[in-house]
């Protein structure tokens, strides 16, 4: 059992970048490592600007402000630090007009309840597929896990339970949970039987409203789905049960799903942690349900930031194309990559593509990325950091290659790698294992490569486990080329390949 959060993201053209290109001639590696500004564009990825003043979520952009100045500004109280990270895929750009790529990152500080505070409120929704394949052990485990994540819920916390076959049932309504609210929810979990088809958006509808009602003090909202199959009842598309997802997700209402077994679809409970900013597991075993209920409870507890989302503000010559397979909403010339409930410890991190005019010459903002969040340490105040990425222009392609940002190309090759992972994956659940074998080597090569040209040694690392994880699918490939397995035991190997894809690290 691994886990997966959506958010599938692919490498990019490089800034200015013509790494194959010979320098001019005449130019030397000399002459070119004392460029003007040189050393400042190695500091690139590091933060240069953190705006402490709060500022409201829901606020238009303020793209039309233009970039800001790089001046530090003090940090704010509660969660010190600077979370949010942005840079370039070099430091370095060629004059004119080319495709390239922005990479953000965030990490989120140390977890609350590490330093003896008290969570923020959550209301949670348990939506449990009660449909006839749910039988014996799975729908005996589901109650269990049900019943043991409850219990665990601090009084004050709001729960609901909810139940989809043919049509969605409502078994317990948002109810605030104390000693005397416990026993009757008990009662209704231990009720549930399964019986009838999959109407998996009746069920989503029914958790997402009692999500919604939930007041203001409960920012932290949850479903947790518990599925084994594919909706056969009701619209069942990835699209638009994705869609029915990201509307939830607009106010605050995160998706939580639990596949088990081999006969769920994947493609869907993808689309629902992609739609909503949530995560995805997927268990062999139906006994596996309680561990991953604890995880949900634990990362509920390390709550830090509620209503996130990243705005990036393009600088005058730029233009943002798009985050890909990220949730985004557009304002103005500025993109809004939507994140919901953050946690401690947690790290984030996405690839824009942006398409570039380069003046002739000089140093040039390239984005501001400013990371909006409500600070769960200090009452939900509305937060803003900032970073602004920059890059300086040369006529050298030499120099362009020489100063590329390895956490941006890092991030570039691993979520690269991570895509073709998946493609492969869905080769062996076809019973394809050449093609599936073909996409794993390139995905393992393109991580090598990256490991190889990498100076520090965590990003070299990173690149090294990805590649051996991607190794790792390729073996069991191979094996399933060899002797090809039952179908149902290739499926289960393709859900495992999915699940295991560099694209999920760190999400």
């Amino acid at each position: 059992m691994r886990t997966m959060l959506a958010g599938l993201l692919m490498g990019w053209a490089a800034l200015g970048c013509a790494a194959s290109a010979a320098a001019p001639p005449g130019t030397s590696a000399a002459a070119a490592a004392a460029a003007p500004g040189a050393a400042a564009r190695e500091e690139a990825a590091k933060p240069v600007a953190v705006a402490a003043a709060p500022a409201e979520p829901d606020e238009p952009s303020a793209a039309a402000a233009g970039v800001p100045s790089s001046r530090p500004e003090p940090a704010p109280a509660g969660n010190q630090g600077v979370w949010i990270g942005a840079a370039g895929a070099s430091a370095f750009a060629l004059p004119g007009t080319r495709e390239t790529q922005l990479g953000v990152w965030i990490d989120v500080p140390a977890a609350r309840a590490a330093r003896g505070q008290p969570r923020a409120p959550a209301a949670v929704v348990l939506l449990v597929d009660a449909s006839g394949s749910m039988q014996g052990p799975k729908m005996e485990n589901a109650r269990a896990a049900a019943q043991a994540f409850v219990d665990r819920l601090p009084d004050g916390d709001l729960v609901s339970v909810a139940s989809f076959a043919d049509t969605a049932q409502a078994r317990v309504a948002p109810t605030v949970l104390g000693r005397s609210t416990r026993p009757a929810v008990a009662r209704a979990i231990a009720a549930l039987g399964p019986d009838g088809s999959t109407n998996l958006f009746a069920g989503l509808k029914l958790a997402e409203q009692h999500a919604l009602a939930a007041p203001s003090t409960h920012a932290v909202r949850r479903v947790v789905l518990i599925s084994d199959g594919q909706a056969n009842i009701g619209p069942s598309s990835p699209d638009i049960l994705g869609a029915l997802a990201q509307r939830g997700a607009a106010h605050g209402v995160q998706i939580t799903s639990i596949g088990v077994g081999a006969d769920y679809d994947e493609r869907t409970l993808n689309a629902l942690a992609v739609g909503s900013s949530g995560r995805l597991y997927h268990l062999t075993e139906a006994r596996e349900m309680s561990s991953v209920l604890e995880r949900e409870l634990a990362l509920l507890q390390t709550t830090a930031a509620t209503g996130a989302f990243v705005e990036i503000v393009p600088a005058p010559g730029v233009e943002l194309l798009d985050v890909p397979n990220e949730r985004t909403e557009r304002s103005g010339d500025a993109l809004r990559v939507l994140l919901g409930t953050m946690f401690g410890g947690q790290h984030r991190e996405m690839l824009v593509r942006a398409r570039v005019t380069a003046p002739a010459a000089g140093s040039h903002p390239l984005a501001s990325v400013r990371l909006h969040f409500r600070d769960a340490e200090s009452g939900n105040l509305p937060r803003v950091q900032e970073v602004v990425a920059r890059y300086d222009v040369t006529s050298d392609p030499a120099l362009v290659a020489a100063h590329q940002n390895e956490k941006t190309q890092t991030i570039a090759a691993v979520m690269e790698a991570g895509m073709m992972q998946l493609d492969a994956a869905q080769e062996v659940s076809a019973g394809n294992f050449g093609a599936a074998e073909a996409k794993l080597a390139a995905a393992e090569d393109r991580l090598r490569q990256q490991a190889a040209r990498a100076r520090s040694d965590k990003e070299k690392e990173r690149a090294v486990q990805a590649a051996s994880a991607v190794a790792s699918a390729r073996k069991t490939a191979r094996a399933a080329a060899a002797a090809p397995p039952s179908p149902a035991a290739r499926r289960m190997e393709a859900l495992e390949m999915n699940s295991a894809s560099p694209v999920w690290s760190g999400r």
